[in-house]
């Protein structure tokens, strides 16, 4: 089964729209890298991080350029600043550098992660969170970041951000975080769905500073899309057997509506399909399986609604509402 990267143009147009954001390498800089889930921002950390990074020979002795670390929620499913401090001092003093290996697969995005939260059961992190302030971890990483030479902060599930108490402004965190990014002079990358926007919204300073990436979807309305999503479509059918060569090319429009034109929701739905074959014991996908493999109704009007979410943070201001801000300008 296809399980890593496939290089469609939609990942090849954000993974270069990234690197070209970090390229300028401004201390302090804000890059927001944003898209549904499932489209493979993850994948797109994995590849642009080693690119980022350079060959370690030339980073210097105790030198680490990159870290990345994941903004999950954990205090009662809320973002809890404290957390994350422990995550990144954490990264700083014990450094994975999994994502060295230049690949174009990932088996798994998740791993280093994973691999993070095992370490943080260790008594001496269990020790350090509890005898430590959220000041005292800050502060922590902030001296070990700027002795170490980083350069950039890879953040996942920034959108967690947003995840506060009702007397918390998510604004207020990505205040407190563009400073840190300041004094350490570092770049940071925050990687989120479309609610990720709650972070700079309304906020002049946190947009002036940031830098934006967008992870597309293909729009089945949009001619250069549609033969996009076909040819993805047409590559990952590859991994399946069907009742027709071109039964999956025949239902494009089936294919569209289940996924949004988002990658992992095309791969999700044609996995479904194939349970639903092998659950009937036949040896092909039918038509039956991809009609029965599309989610129920209430499911698949929130993907769309995402997908038309994330459409809105890229359209730009209208002409009447340019001539509005003009006239009260005047």
């Amino acid at each position: 089964m296809t399980s890593g990267i496939v290089l469609h143009p939609a990942f090849e147009r954000a993974k270069k729209g990234l690197l070209r954001a970090m390229d300028t390498d401004t201390p302090g800089q804000l890059v927001f890298v944003i898209g549904l889930s499932g489209v493979g921002k993850s994948e797109i950390r994995y590849a642009s991080m080693p690119i980022f990074a350079k060959d370690p020979s030339t980073w210097g002795a105790g030198k680490i350029p990159a870290i990345a670390v994941r903004a999950t929620p954990s205090d009662r499913s809320y973002f809890s600043s404290k957390e994350f401090a422990s995550r990144l001092y954490l990264e700083i003093s014990e450094p994975d550098v999994g994502w060295l290996a230049r690949r174009v697969t990932v088996d798994d995005p998740d791993q280093g992660h994973l691999n993070a939260e095992s370490r943080l059961t260790d008594p001496f992190w269990r020790n350090m969170r509890r005898r430590s302030t959220e000041h005292d971890l800050r502060g922590c990483f902030e001296k070990t970041a700027v002795a170490r030479g980083l350069r950039a902060i890879f953040v996942e599930e920034a959108a967690s951000l947003t995840h506060t108490h009702a007397r918390k402004d998510p604004i207020d965190h990505m205040v407190s975080y563009m400073c840190l990014a300041e004094e350490i002079k570092a770049t940071l990358v925050l990687f989120g769905v479309p609610r990720i926007a709650a972070l700079w919204r309304g906020n002049a300073e946190i947009r002036r500073r940031s830098r934006f990436v967008y992870v597309d979807r293909y729009r089945f309305q949009n001619k250069a899309d549609r033969v996009s999503f076909e040819r993805l479509v047409v590559s990952l059918a590859r991994d399946y057997s069907f009742s027709k060569p071109d039964l999956l090319r025949r239902n494009l429009d089936l294919a569209y509506a289940a996924s949004a034109g988002v990658f992992g929701e095309l791969k999700a739905y044609l996995l479904r399909a194939d349970d639903l074959r092998a659950g009937e014991g036949k040896g092909t996908i039918q038509q039956s399986h991809l009609e029965d493999a599309i989610y129920p109704e209430s499911e698949l009007e929130t993907l769309h609604q995402e997908a038309a979410a994330f459409d809105e943070l890229q359209r730009p201001a209208g002409q009447a509402t340019v001539r509005a801000v003009l006239t009260y300008a005047r």
